[in-house]
């Protein structure tokens, strides 16, 4: 079953794409500095799409948790659809892997334990994965037209967290340092793009609803990403729709 109504679930798939294609086209031109500023411009346009341009009830709104209130869970940003009294959550970690710099070392050694940073996060990523929806979603500044065949035409390359998992850990060494080479293997088997994405969010074929509703509570309570992006449906058109 459908967490939102077709029309609602509809836009929030065509808007999502839209946003990630603004962000690409963004960082292709060099406006764009690092992930941050990339999955910054991603949230900031979708909810700016959303509350401009929405026809069936759908709102948006975006804040930072305060620092004291964050926990690491290896991810940048989470996404909160809300409809009646329940929401559900989507996490993702942003990576952006410059392909267009052969050998750029996007992964890296951790200080304290030696391993893997990005493995690392993937671990830490596990814990949700049962409750909220998980990927990795990988960043590409090629320009339109002229990217690599593995990575998506329009936006990001994204990657459900266990399909991520388990390629992890058939590595001969899972805690070792990604390549681009491996993470083009990745890509090349299992991306998604963010729509695709968006729509088994709101199918609930990826994540779970939880009972409750307030964005900055669900935050706290599940120590969330500081990042987080509130996404809500008009209750009363959602009634019409069912």
């Amino acid at each position: 079953m459908s967490f939102l109504p077709p029309d609602q679930l509809a836009e929030l798939i065509n808007f999502a794409s839209i946003a990630d294609k603004e962000a690409r086209s963004d960082l292709s031109l060099g406006f764009i500095k690092d992930e941050n500023d990339y999955t910054s411009n991603f949230t900031g346009a979708l909810r700016r799409i959303i509350n401009s341009n929405s026809q069936t009830g759908l709102s948006a709104s975006s804040f930072l948790l305060q620092h004291t209130e964050e926990r690491e869970m290896g991810a940048d940003a989470a996404i909160i659809l809300s409809c009646g009294t329940e929401s559900k959550v989507a996490v993702f970690e942003a990576k952006w892997p410059r392909f267009m710099s052969p050998r750029y070392p996007w992964d890296y050694e951790q200080t304290a334990s030696g391993l893997s940073h990005f493995s690392d996060q993937l671990e830490r990523q596990t814990h949700w994965r049962g409750l909220f929806a998980v990927f990795e979603m990988f960043y590409s500044e090629h320009p339109f037209g002229s990217q690599l065949p593995f990575l998506d035409a329009d936006g990001s390359s994204c990657v459900w967290h266990d399909d991520t998992e388990a390629f992890r850990k058939a590595r001969p060494n899972p805690d070792s340092i990604w390549s681009q080479a491996e993470l083009q293997k990745l890509l090349s088997a299992k991306r998604a793009s963010i729509a695709e994405v968006m729509r088994e969010f709101g199918l609930c074929n990826q994540g779970k609803p939880i009972q409750m509703v307030d964005a900055k509570e669900i935050g706290r309570e599940y120590g969330l990403p500081q990042r987080l992006l509130a996404i809500n449906a008009n209750i009363d058109r959602v009634r019409e729709q069912r």
